[in-house]
């Protein structure tokens, strides 16, 4: 699927969007750097999640990959640690890159 910047979304559009893609996917995958620091935010939370595979991504040098399911579980998570676009408050920082799939049967 290509990607397409859609400009400036305010938070009320992207929580709506946020939630649209959340509902339809089953399947995540989370990118980040595997060391200390703010694009970190959130691994051990991500990993902690049930049934969860780690591993190394090719992307980013010294980065790992996170994919599972889409459980209550893990949307919870999301909903929780993607508060806002707008602005990053401290503490909730975004995690890496986030992928949410849908697998098409």
């Amino acid at each position: 699927m290509p990607r397409q910047y859609v400009g400036i979304v305010p938070d009320a559009e992207w929580r709506a969007l946020f939630r649209a893609h959340l509902d339809r996917a089953d399947e995540f995958r989370v990118h980040m750097p595997d060391g200390d620091g703010q694009l970190g935010y959130g691994r051990a939370q991500f990993m902690a999640l049930p049934g969860v595979e780690v591993r190394p991504w090719s992307g980013m040098r010294d980065a790992l990959e996170i994919v599972g399911s889409l459980t209550p579980e893990a949307r919870d998570l999301f909903v929780r640690m993607e508060p806002s676009i707008e602005f990053i408050r401290p503490g909730t920082q975004s995690s890496g890159t986030t992928s949410l799939c849908r697998t098409v049967r």
